[in-house]
């Protein structure tokens, strides 16, 4: 039977992949990270195009902004000081 530690080290090493692009290696979760923000930027300029060039369906492109706005953003928090109770 595989104890608690054995498995979360097995799991942790599983989750370190690395992905060869162009002779290089690199971590999986940096290239997924990287394209997400690529398509993003890449909407939200096709958002600001379309909403300038054609007014008509605006609910949709602004929608659409919007999302990837607030996707992009990070959330607002309260930082908390530990001398203050």
């Amino acid at each position: 039977m595989e104890s608690q530690s054995e498995h979360s080290s097995s799991v942790s090493i599983g989750s370190d992949k690395k992905w060869n692009i162009f002779g290089t290696k690199f971590p999986k979760t940096e290239i997924v990270f990287f394209a997400q923000v690529l398509i993003l930027y890449t909407v939200i300029i096709v958002s600001i195009y379309n909403l300038t060039q054609n007014p008509e369906n605006s609910n949709w492109w602004t929608a659409l902004l919007s999302s990837c706005l607030g996707y992009l953003l990070p959330s607002p928090s309260i930082k908390s000081h530990h001398g203050i109770q």
